[in-house]
């Protein structure tokens, strides 16, 4: 039996936190969000996620940051987790692919776009596990 894949989603807007975990869960994953990076890197070290979604501009520590502290782990899981950094920001996508991110993705967030970097970095969830709905669909 597979493991659930669980995915770190870290965002201090609230709504595109809640739109993007259930994105995450309709697709077979397991989401986890919080709204701060400093509460990001308690539950990543409590509980080391597969793969980690992060905002660029948050208050304090910013997706920069988070994604340097990571990289910089002593705990290999930490270190090497697949990250991917998220902005509507002009300049976040050097600034985030700079301190270490996987990946890219600029805000408003493609739902296509997310699944496909998502599944570039991550094996995809089993068949039996997984949605076939558009990543946002509202299940049955």
């Amino acid at each position: 039996m597979s493991r659930t894949l669980r995915i770190l989603v870290v965002d201090d807007h609230h709504l595109l936190l809640r739109l993007l975990h259930l994105s995450l869960e309709a697709a077979g994953y397991v989401a986890v969000g919080v709204e701060s990076a400093a509460l990001a890197l308690a539950e990543a070290r409590r509980d080391p996620p597969d793969l980690c979604i992060v905002d660029e501009i948050m208050p304090g520590l910013s997706g920069s940051d988070l994604i340097r502290m990571l990289r910089a782990s002593s705990d290999s899981k930490l270190a090497k987790m697949r990250i991917i950094g998220i902005s509507g920001r002009a300049g976040s996508r050097e600034s985030l692919l700079a301190a270490g991110a996987d990946a890219f993705l600029p805000k408003p967030i493609d739902e296509a776009a997310l699944r496909a970097a998502i599944e570039s970095l991550l094996p995809v969830p089993p068949r039996s596990e997984r949605s076939d709905q558009p990543l946002g669909a509202a299940s049955a």
